[in-house]
């Protein structure tokens, strides 16, 4: 190594003047054009990440929770309907045809973004499909309830159910699953390629700069010029664009960090937990509309509560709410709205969370009651208190929770949008602004040396 070094340095010394200027012009240029491709080709794969992170597979993930959150939420208002007299409820009737023009909306947003081919397409087209078939058999629940035959009635609608538990709701979650799956390593990818994108430019930059600088010592040893301002622009130039690619890199892995770890990280487990929330409402639905499976719902009710929230061995809600508004956190609570707690980020979310959290033990606490109600034979009482929208009935009470828990995904979800945002903006225009960057380097270069090499032509 040493001898290559030694016979390198002996090849040059016996180079003369117009020799070594043109062989640092020359160097000048291969430096510029090989910063210019490393730092394109870098930005090129940034932007790619923020696009599939950001416009890709964090959209279409979110997509496929609120398609999670629009079945348990039909199903949800069909057992509604159903515990009620026949046109007792209009409400839950209004709720459910809503519903079903939203998911007709998401299942075409979902067609529209699909990314990673038939992982996606199938899920979607078995969600069409099965959907339709979903909605017949709602309605023949429905035919039967206006009759007045619970056996038929119930048979229908556990056919529904069963659909909605089997297929639909695990579809959905796949769906989620296929772009969660994708994300993930493409964000950890970026975060890998950011750091060696930078280690390759800062290498490049200075071995740019050092041969500026060398050129600039050459012509003052050898040819006693104390400065060159071409050479000293095109130096200063150089330093310049390593110091602001560099720059952009670390401000879009920033940016980018923001979007996933702290933004998307929490609004995916709110997403998640509102349609587990969803889920939970139908089951307390389910168990008073069918008698024969009460066990089983009610089960199926606190299993998803636990989920969202998971109270510590031998503490109650109450208490928890109490150590959490304090600002303590239970090592042992854990669920979707644990997580969230524990990835607070931005001004206004704590707070946000904290009511989420609120709104959603006086929701379970309402449905202790319906419970109570039921199992002491005011079965009636239970259903209008599990279908009434007044203020301490479980409607209404589910109603808040999901505005609270609502304001707390839009804080995320605005700084989710910000954060990918602020990354297109720091990478917009760079394969335009660092060729042009490059090529005045090389043009400057160019006029500072041309006179010194002019002189040995005359």
């Amino acid at each position: 190594m040493a001898t290559s070094i030694s016979s390198v340095t002996k090849s040059i010394e016996t180079l003369k003047t117009p020799q070594i200027l043109k062989l640092g012009l020359q160097s000048t240029w291969v430096m510029s054009i090989l910063l210019m491709i490393l730092s394109i080709a870098g930005v090129q794969t940034q932007r790619q990440a923020v696009q599939t992170i950001g416009k890709d597979s964090a959209p279409s993930i979110l997509n496929a929770q609120r398609i999670n959150d629009s079945l348990a939420d039909l199903d949800a208002n069909v057992a509604n309907e159903l515990i009620a007299k026949p046109g007792k409820n209009p409400a839950a009737v209004k709720v459910y045809g809503e519903r079903q023009k939203k998911l007709a909306m998401l299942l075409v947003t979902a067609a529209e973004n699909i990314t990673y081919g038939d992982a996606e397409r199938k899920r979607i087209e078995t969600l069409q499909l099965e959907l339709g078939n979903y909605m017949m058999m709602v309605q023949k629940a429905r035919d039967h309830h206006q009759r007045g035959d619970a056996t038929a009635m119930l048979a229908a609608y556990r056919l529904s159910a069963d659909l909605i538990d089997k297929t639909l709701l695990p579809t959905a979650a796949e769906l989620d699953e296929v772009n969660w799956r994708e994300l993930e390593p493409i964000y950890a990818q970026q975060q890998k390629n950011g750091i060696g994108s930078i280690g390759l430019i800062l290498l490049s930059g200075a071995g740019l700069v050092g041969v500026l600088v060398s050129l600039q010592l050459f012509l003052n040893v050898r040819m006693r010029r104390t400065l060159n301002p071409f050479l000293l622009l095109a130096t200063i130039l150089a330093v310049g664009a390593v110091v602001d690619t560099t720059r952009i890199f670390l401000s879009t892995g920033h940016h980018l960090k923001v979007a996933k770890e702290d933004a998307f990280t929490s609004l995916h487990s709110l997403r998640k937990g509102r349609a587990i929330a969803y889920i939970a409402n139908a089951a307390e639905s389910r168990y008073l509309l069918d008698k024969a499976f009460t066990n089983t719902h009610e089960q199926a009710f606190f299993k998803h509560v636990d989920l969202i929230a998971k109270l510590p061995s031998g503490m109650t809600y109450d208490r928890l709410l109490s150590a959490v508004q304090s600002g303590q956190l239970p090592s042992e609570f854990t669920g979707f709205m644990a997580d969230e707690l524990r990835n607070i980020t931005f001004p206004g979310e704590r707070e946000a969370a904290v009511k989420t959290l609120d709104t959603f033990v006086r929701y379970v606490a309402i449905d202790t009651q319906i419970r109570q109600l039921e199992k002491s034979g005011q079965h009636q009482a239970a259903v209008a208190l599990c279908i009434g929208t007044n203020p301490g009935q479980s409607n209404w009470a589910f109603e808040e929770f999901k505005k609270a828990h609502s304001q707390t995904m839009e804080i995320n979800k605005a700084e989710f949008e910000r954060s990918i945002q602020a990354s297109f903006n720091d990478l917009n225009g760079f394969e335009v602004k660092m060729p042009v960057l490059m090529g005045a380097i090389a043009l400057f270069t160019f006029l500072g040396l041309r006179p010194r090499m002019r002189e040995y032509l005359l």
